[in-house]
C-alpha cells in the first residue's frame, strides 16, 4: 500500500460529530473524486476502507444506499447513486463554491479539505527527493475558490494545468507536514517529518563529506606541487639560494612530507602559522616557477 493511499485512508477514518463537518466532508469527496450526469452522481475510490465510509456518509446525507463495484484490476472502485442535491452542489461547484453554506462552524473547513483530499488526492513518498501534494478533481471546478479556503485555513497552494486538467499543488515540504495533521492524517505525518529530519540528516552529513573531501583533495594537490618544487630546488643544489628562512622551511617540508601544515609549522622552531607556513611555501614555488623557465 503506498504512503498516499495510507494517509487518505487515515484521514477517511478521522470521526467527526457535528452533521455539518461529516456533510462538509463527503462534499468535499464527491467535488474531487466524482463525475455527475444529469442527477447521477459516479464516485472512484482506491480503497474498500475508503468505499465503505463514503457509503456510510452517502446514506446518512443523501439518503441513498450504495453499494461498491470493482472497475478493472487495479482496485478501483465505483460507488453509483441518484441525488438532486449533490448533483446541484457539483453543478454550481463548476463556477464557485458557496463557502456560506459549505463552512458552517470552525470545523468544517477542515473536513471539507479532509474530504478533498480523501476524493482526489495524492502525496509522493516521503523518502523521495522531491515533496509533492496534489488535489485534482474529476470535473471542472472553480478552483480559486477552493484556494480560498485552503488559505484561510493557513495553506498556501499553487493551481496547476498540464493536459487540458487542473489542480491544486504544493511542494513545500512544511505545508505537506502541516496539511497531514490538519486532516488528521496524523501517523502518516509523523512518517513524513521523521522521513523528512533523516532526508535533511543526510544531505547534511552528505554536504559535509563532500566538503572534507574537496579540502582533503585542496591539500593534496598543494602539498604535492610544494614538494615537487623543493625537490626541483634541492637536486640542483639551489635551496640554498632561497635564504635561511625559506631554506629550512623546505627541508622540513622534506623531511615531514606526511605532516599537514598546521602540524609541521608547530614542529618548526620558531613555531609558524598555517597561513605563513602556505605563504612561504608559495615563495619557494614561485622561485622554482623562474628557475624552470630560465632553463627552458
Amino acid at each position: 500500500m503506498s504512503f498516499s493511499l495510507e494517509a487518505r485512508i487515515e484521514a477517511a477514518a478521522f470521526p467527526m460529530k457535528k452533521q455539518c463537518c461529516r456533510r462538509a466532508f463527503i462534499q468535499g469527496i464527491l467535488l474531487f473524486g466524482a463525475e455527475f450526469c444529469d442527477n447521477e452522481i459516479s464516485l472512484y475510490v482506491d480503497s474498500e476502507a475508503i468505499a465503505e465510509i463514503c457509503s456510510h456518509y452517502i446514506k446518512e446525507q443523501f439518503g441513498r444506499e450504495v453499494f461498491p463495484e470493482k472497475i478493472g484490476n487495479k482496485g478501483v472502485l465505483l460507488l453509483q447513486f441518484v441525488s438532486k442535491s449533490a448533483a446541484e452542489f457539483l453543478k454550481n461547484s463548476i463556477s464557485a463554491i458557496d463557502s456560506v453554506k459549505l463552512i458552517k462552524c470552525g470545523e468544517c473547513a477542515a473536513a471539507f479539505i479532509r474530504g478533498a483530499f480523501v476524493g482526489g488526492g495524492t502525496v509522493s513518498e516521503p523518502l523521495k527527493k522531491d515533496y509533492h501534494l496534489e488535489l485534482k478533481s474529476r470535473i471542472k471546478t472553480e478552483y480559486l475558490d477552493i484556494l480560498e479556503v485552503f488559505e484561510d485555513s493557513g495553506f498556501e497552494f499553487k493551481v496547476s494545468a498540464r493536459l487540458g486538467k487542473s489542480s491544486v499543488y504544493t511542494k513545500n515540504s512544511g505545508t505537506v507536514g502541516d496539511f497531514l495533521f490538519f486532516i488528521g492524517a496524523n501517523n502518516q505525518a509523523f512518517a513524513f517529518m521523521n522521513a523528512k529530519i533523516a532526508h535533511e540528516i543526510k544531505n547534511d552529513i552528505n554536504r559535509r563529506t563532500n566538503c572534507e573531501t574537496s579540502n582533503i583533495a585542496r591539500s593534496t594537490s598543494a602539498a604535492a606541487k610544494h614538494l615537487a618544487a623543493i625537490k626541483f630546488l634541492s637536486e640542483r643544489g639551489r635551496l640554498s639560494e632561497l635564504g635561511p628562512e625559506l631554506e629550512y622551511t623546505a627541508t622540513m617540508r622534506l623531511k615531514y612530507p606526511e605532516m599537514s601544515l598546521v602540524q609541521l609549522g608547530q614542529a618548526m622552531t620558531p613555531a609558524v602559522s598555517k597561513s605563513g607556513l602556505y605563504h612561504r611555501l608559495e615563495k619557494i614555488c614561485s622561485y622554482s616557477d623562474n628557475l624552470k623557465f630560465k632553463e627552458e
